[in-house]
């Protein structure tokens, strides 16, 4: 019971975090047609953001935020996870984002469970079961109902789109790859925000954000901040502590819930209309996630422990 339980909120946070992704894409869209450089924004974001998770784990727990720190190992881990995951992840979407629209960056993004189920396969010399393909295909099938209201043929997708939205893929599934170890011995919360201190000031010392400064509206600046508070520091936070509880697998396919948070705050906020068919990749959707609920098989948790051989 203790276990299920585990799982259920590892599923609830992912499925929470991708629907914060949901909403800030089209934040993210909106302040690039607006003029707002690509750079500008994620070495911003990440840069404030890692210093409100790493604060807020310093005073939470001083110990654990700086426990990565003493191994060997957990460094490596953590900058390759910080250039490999994190920064590539973050550059690759919002670029797919500039060239085509949130749609089409988030339909191609979601390629990344089969990238995520075949790399588990290979590593594990295991054969996916049929309720691994069907889940997958599901899923896949309510997003593209979804972000394209069961009009497939009218999703346009430029070869640049393609190019960048098949690198988004492999940059998602790489994401919640290359973290694993990481996470089974450091807190969730203190990887994010140290990664993203890094990366943003990697980011920064680049492309510093207080040059060039875009001249920002109060409907922009407002989009910059969800994009920041709820798309970057809780988003990332929830969907690191998920990787805890629940398998890589499921968590790729909890990502279902980013095109529908998109539709969801349209719906609330834009005064979109929520078509027959939009409403139906929703539902579809949701029952994927029940189902994963009863078919994923019940694994141990992880060790919280930090390891000295590291």
């Amino acid at each position: 019971m203790v276990m299920q339980k585990r799982r259920l909120w590892g599923m609830l946070l992912a499925g929470g975090a991708a629907g914060l992704w949901g909403v800030s894409g089209p934040c993210s869209e909106y302040l690039f047609r607006h003029g707002v450089d690509l750079l500008w924004l994620i070495g911003s974001k990440m840069l404030f953001g890692g210093i409100v998770l790493g604060l807020y784990c310093l005073v939470r727990d001083p110990s654990g935020m700086l426990a990565v720190w003493r191994s060997r190992k957990a460094v490596v881990q953590l900058l390759l996870f910080t250039f490999f995951g994190m920064i590539t992840m973050q550059l690759i979407y919002f670029q797919t984002v500039a060239v085509s629209n949130a749609a089409t960056a988030t339909i191609m993004q979601y390629l990344a469970p089969i990238l995520i189920l075949g790399w588990v396969a290979v590593s594990t010399h295991t054969v996916p079961r049929r309720a691994d393909f069907m889940t997958i295909a599901l899923a896949m099938m309510g997003t593209l109902l979804v972000v394209t209201k069961g009009r497939v043929t009218q999703l346009a997708i430029s070869p640049q789109a393609l190019w960048w939205g098949l690198l988004a893929a492999v940059a998602a599934a790489g994401y919640t790859l290359i973290p694993r170890w990481l996470l089974a011995h450091y807190s969730g919360v203190a990887v994010s925000a140290w990664s993203m201190m890094i990366g943003g000031a990697v980011i920064t010392a680049y492309r510093p954000f207080w040059e060039r400064t875009p001249a920002m509206t109060t409907v922009m600046w407002a989009a910059y901040g969800f994009v920041l508070v709820f798309g970057t520091i809780l988003a990332y936070a929830m969907y690191l502590v998920s990787l805890r509880y629940v398998a890589p697998t499921v968590v790729g396919l909890l990502d279902a819930f980013e095109p529908l948070g998109a539709v969801v705050a349209g719906v609330l906020f834009m005064h979109l209309r929520l078509d027959f068919w939009e409403a139906v990749g929703g539902l579809i959707i949701l029952f994927t996630v029940g189902l994963m609920g009863v078919l994923t098989p019940k694994t141990p948790p992880h060790r919280s422990g930090v390891d000295e051989d590291g």
